[in-house]
């Protein structure tokens, strides 16, 4: 390995709801860690890529902060491993952004499926092998090379027990960055849930990593539900991450950047207040990591240990297993039960893994499509409302990009009509709103009640009542990028 990263401090992931905290802070918060999918629109024609905005690019560039690019969509750790259809844009971003160097998990998003590759709708850890060693190596190495930049995997959560044919999680890492010659994106949030979850003793992963090729650490706050702890980027960093990550970041000697993450959809609760506290303590734990000195040598590689039994299960009974339990649509593909076992455990963590995905599904929804939810729920109530999601969730397979999500659900409101006032017209509205601003264009939509009328009813918490009726109207509207709504007749 012969990079050697710049030192360049505390910092956190940006979100575009907190762009102005990081352009007065950048005395507390020194890196702004971009994850470009996020902020990218995907148009709705079949086969759309995914793309940014030239503008918000430039307002990124203008950040006081150092860029750093972490990949949220084009995971490594699969046999469907996209190195061609997203990869250039991302490289173009991480070029214009000068970050010096990027990285993506070290996870599975995308299995062959009944009716082909399809996302599972959760990032999936993979079969910890000899072979998910080359597998992952092999992708690294591409997608390094495509992107022109050393680059580093994230360590993930995994909800699994270890297998007995699998390697131990810090061995796992240390031979994937070993056989790729690549860095490291030490997550401890994730380590620290798998250890209270029972997985793997965080000690004992961190003992058989190789600290010179950790580039990057990333902190977070753990979140109890479903009977786990989870990786939910929910609030502050607990205090015994705090003590762990102290002695950690103290042994680092190539660490680059310690980033602080809070999800999108926490941040309001959160606070910004919060997020600078958060950043105070990111900012000590820094301190601690420059005393560690510069080293560009491997540490002395310890003996592997002897696996219980040999791995016959390969990376691909272990997707299409997977796409089995997680997709739910379609014939089940084979895979062979002398090779795979399921065991109680196996079904206790598909269980969550799919009460995730349904979350973020109705997640989606909800931010898209908010003031049809509101309707939804004025019209049906809060229990009736769940068992129209989970109807929805369980007839629909997952997708990539929430606002497919999105137009996906106004479908099934279309295929399964509900006779609540004015639910047509706003879902209809919303949806066009929607795949404008995905398509960059403008639209037409023909409706039968009055929006604005509607929304205030809504708001007061009314049902829309016959005064919202208006004859057919079209409309117009566009999104550049706020929307733009004029009446045609």
């Amino acid at each position: 390995m012969t990079f050697e990263p710049p030192r360049l401090g505390p910092g956190a992931i940006y979100l575009r709801s907190l762009d102005g905290l990081f352009r007065s802070h950048a005395d507390l918060i020194k890196v702004a860690e971009i994850e470009p999918q996020s902020l990218w629109t995907k148009g709705t024609a079949p086969g759309s890529l995914p793309r940014g905005s030239p503008g918000e690019l430039r307002h990124l560039q203008a950040l006081p902060q150092t860029i750093l690019t972490h990949g949220v969509g084009c995971p490594i750790g699969g046999t469907i491993c996209d190195q061609a259809r997203q990869v250039p844009q991302f490289r173009a971003w991480t070029e214009v952004l000068n970050a010096p160097w990027t990285s993506e998990h070290l996870s599975i998003f995308h299995v062959r499926g009944p009716s082909g590759e399809q996302p599972c709708g959760f990032l999936m850890p993979p079969l910890q092998t000899e072979a998910g060693v080359s597998l992952a190596a092999r992708n690294i190495t591409r997608r390094a090379a495509a992107l022109g930049k050393p680059f580093a995997f994230e360590t993930g959560v995994n909800y699994f027990a270890p297998r007995s044919c699998e390697m131990p999680d810090g061995e796992f890492f240390r031979a994937v960055a070993e056989a790729a010659d690549c860095g490291i994106l030490l997550d401890l949030t994730n380590l620290w849930a798998n250890h209270k979850n029972g997985r793997a003793e965080i000690h004992d992963v961190l003992v058989r990593l190789p600290f010179e090729r950790v580039w990057e650490v990333h902190l977070a706050g753990l979140e109890f539900a479903h009977g786990h702890w989870l990786d939910a980027h929910s609030n502050g960093i607990d205090d015994e991450s705090v003590d762990i990550a102290s002695d950690v970041v103290a042994d680092l000697p190539n660490l680059g950047a310690i980033i602080f993450e809070i999800a999108p959809d926490r941040i309001d609760r959160f606070g910004e207040r919060n997020l600078l506290l958060e950043m105070e303590k990111v900012h000590l734990l820094w301190d601690r990591a420059r005393g560690a000195a510069r080293c560009t040598s491997n540490t002395k590689v310890s003996a592997r240990q002897a696996l219980a039994e040999p791995a016959t299960l390969s990376p691909e009974d272990w997707e299409r297993m997977l796409a089995n339990r997680m997709l739910q649509s379609g014939g089940p593909l084979p895979v062979s039960t002398e090779q795979l076992e399921l065991r109680r455990s196996d079904e206790r963590a598909f269980s969550l893994y799919l009460q995730l995905v349904a979350s973020f599904r109705r997640g989606a929804v909800a931010e898209l499509m908010e003031n049809t939810t509101r309707l939804l729920l004025l019209g049906m109530g809060e229990s009736e409302l769940r068992w129209l999601m989970d109807r929805y969730v369980a007839a629909t397979p997952p997708v990539a990009f929430p606002t497919d999500e999105a137009l996906s659900f106004r479908r099934f409101l279309e295929e399964n009509p509900l006779a609540i006032p004015g639910l047509e017209d706003l879902s209809k509205f919303e949806s066009t709103l929607i795949a404008a601003a995905a398509d960059g264009g403008s639209m037409q939509v023909e409706l039968s009640k009055d929006i604005d009328a509607m929304l205030d009813e809504i708001a007061m918490g009314r049902l829309p009542g016959p005064s919202t009726d208006r004859p057919g109207t079209v409309l117009e509207i566009a999104v550049d990028p706020v929307p733009v709504v004029r009446m045609i007749h």
